[in-house]
């Protein structure tokens, strides 16, 4: 009798080891699946990260290069703006236009439409077709 009560335990013992082992093995294959499927996410998630950091550099370099040539661009409206402050102190076009109306009218009227023409150029506007000569 001893001996039967002796193999059932053991029978017990080694039918536990044998279920934990097999509960384990179970659960360590869950937890590789589920760490793989992470590893594979977390892979994409970086080389999107990385295309983007790497398109983010290749934008900051133009917008560099854009905010130099704009500032350049800049300095030389400055300077022309300055030129023609120095032309329109040295000329007093109230006391010019009462002697020399058609003249002043005529050069304010052409570079008003110079003017508007290089507007619509640089918007992007389609100029209107130029009026015929009269």
């Amino acid at each position: 009798m001893l001996k039967i009560y002796l193999l059932i335990i053991v029978l017990g013992l080694v039918g536990g080891v044998g279920y934990g082992g097999w509960y384990y093995y179970k659960d360590t294959q869950e937890r590789i699946r589920i760490l793989t499927e992470n590893t594979v996410k977390l892979e994409t998630a970086k080389a999107m990260q990385d295309a983007t950091i790497n398109a983010m550099i290749v934008d900051r370099d133009r917008f560099s290069a854009l905010n130099k040539e704009l500032g350049r661009k800049l300095d030389k409206a400055n300077v022309y703006k300055d030129v023609l402050i120095g032309k329109l102190r040295k000329h007093n076009l109230a006391k010019l236009s009462l002697r020399k109306p058609g003249l002043v009218e005529k050069k304010i009227n052409n570079g008003t439409k110079k003017l508007f023409r290089s507007l619509e150029k640089i918007s992007g506007a389609v100029p209107p077709p130029p009026a015929p000569a009269k």
